[in-house]
């Protein structure tokens, strides 16, 4: 049973770390920053503020909490050898709260923070402004790993304009955007269904149908190594609760056929008698011979040994007084 239950927590394990990718800071981007924001976007206060977005470009959820908002890597390469300069360099950047439940990003989403500079207007609100850097860089939760860094053009200083990823998390492409998508997507999709893109990438569904197959038959394949597990040991007579090897019982001798014994059963019998009956006549040899045939060799029901005896004057007419009168014959 220990066997089986391993085998079956190695395959829910495996399953577990094909289909959910673990969380992971890195696949983290800074996708979208506007500076001079006249009336685009308001925060919970109704006050237009600069604003950055992060964007989750995993497919799995990943928590932004912990993480390091700055626009000043002043001292970030002290920090990765000194733990005073590692503090110091943390003192300044601003710390995302881990308490707060839409840092947690679901898989192709994007959160918006306010360069306002005012953390007290709560967790999307960071400590620093826009005004002495052009760039914006996301710090890991350990202070020393670079996730990504944004760094805009001053056009954004004097123009009312968005820039960011062309593409949702690609930082290969950075850009001057075209609408402004604060908390959504950059990239317009222009109502494209799941199954419009997958009639395009799998036209005859041949990839579907292999994937669907290939999931049905490794399943398969486990239960039938389960069974032939079981099987085998329930062969051997493996005791699956306490784990040991059952005991065969003894093996007892066959009855012969009808219930009579063999010839060589036969000839053994009858040494024994001759060496009991050295002094015996040939007469009672033969009788005693006669006899042990007769009940060897005939059927003969189970005799229980009991004998029951009956009350005769209850039981038997007999047993009344006036059968036993005699009558005298007429002369």
């Amino acid at each position: 049973m220990k066997i089986i239950k391993q085998l079956l927590l190695t395959f829910a394990l495996v399953v577990a770390a094909i289909s959910l990718p673990a969380q992971s800071i890195v696949d983290l981007r800074l996708n979208e920053i506007l500076i001079k924001n006249e009336d685009n976007f308001t925060d919970e206060y109704s006050r237009p503020t600069p604003w950055v977005e992060i964007y989750n470009s995993a497919y799995n959820s990943v928590n932004v909490g912990g993480c390091y908002l700055t626009n000043d890597t002043t001292g970030f390469a002290a920090a990765q050898k000194d733990k005073d300069a590692l503090d110091k360099f943390k003192k300044k950047c601003y710390n995302i709260p881990t308490g707060d439940p839409k840092t947690l990003l679901q898989q192709r989403s994007c959160v918006v923070f306010f360069l306002d500079g005012d953390p007290t207007y709560g967790t999307f609100h960071v400590s620093f402004t826009p005004d002495q850097t052009n760039y914006v860089a996301l710090i890991g939760s350990d202070g020393k790993t670079l996730i990504d860094i944004m760094e805009f053009p001053p056009i954004l200083r004097d123009t009312c304009v968005s820039y960011g990823c062309v593409k949702d998390g690609d930082t290969s492409k950075m850009d001057i955007l075209d609408f402004f998508t604060p908390g959504s997507n950059n990239t317009v999709l222009n109502g494209e269904t799941k199954s419009d893109r997958l009639a395009k990438t799998d036209r005859f569904g041949i990839k579907m149908a292999l994937t669907s197959m290939s999931i049905v038959f490794t399943v398969l394949a486990f239960i039938y190594i389960i069974l032939k597990i079981f099987g085998h040991y329930s062969k051997k007579g493996f005791n699956v609760k306490s784990g040991k090897k059952e005991a065969k019982p003894a093996t007892q001798p066959a009855p012969t056929a009808g219930g009579k014994p063999s010839d060589e059963e036969l000839a053994a019998i009858v040494t024994a008698l001759n060496q009991e009956m050295g002094d015996a006549t040939e007469e009672e040899k033969v009788a005693v011979f006669t006899a042990l045939y007769l009940y060897l060799d005939t059927q003969h029901d189970q005799e229980s040994e009991v004998l029951t005896f009956t009350n005769l004057n209850e039981a038997s007419p007999w047993g009344q007084k006036y059968f036993n009168f005699k009558r005298n014959p007429k002369s």
